[in-house]
């Protein structure tokens, strides 16, 4: 079973360029967090994608499970971030819920937000 519980002290959310996707990532600790979960998006999507079920948001977990979509419940609160998924994502990543324990200030938590609107829209993120 995947560790799916830690407490979140560090926060990326932004586009990464190079690799044409937009990130919502949070972890453990700075500078290099030993547990991480990140949730990215492609800025562009093409017909491959759309073909293999790709064009969607991604679940990328630091103990290495990767997922296209799967997510049926995102709640964030103050306190933390919950992440229910579906069986298939539950399969792949050896847990049903991600329940993160957030230590982030206000702005950080702004970000998380506006972050995961993104993510889970049905848009992508304006340039």
């Amino acid at each position: 079973m995947q560790s799916n519980q830690f407490k979140v002290t560090t926060l990326y959310v932004g586009e990464i360029e190079d690799a044409d996707t937009y990130v919502v990532m949070v972890g453990d600790q700075k500078p290099e967090p030993q547990e991480w979960l990140q949730l990215q998006r492609s800025l562009f999507e093409d017909d491959q994608d759309v073909e293999l079920g790709m064009d969607t948001y991604c679940l990328v977990m630091s103990a290495g499970p990767v997922h296209y979509g799967g997510v049926t419940s995102c709640v964030l609160t103050e306190q933390t971030l919950r992440l229910e998924l579906d069986q298939v994502a539950a399969q792949v990543t050896q847990t049903p819920t991600i329940e993160l324990h957030l230590d982030l200030d206000k702005s950080d938590l702004l970000k998380l937000r506006e972050g995961l609107e993104i993510i889970f829209a049905d848009r992508r993120p304006s340039h």
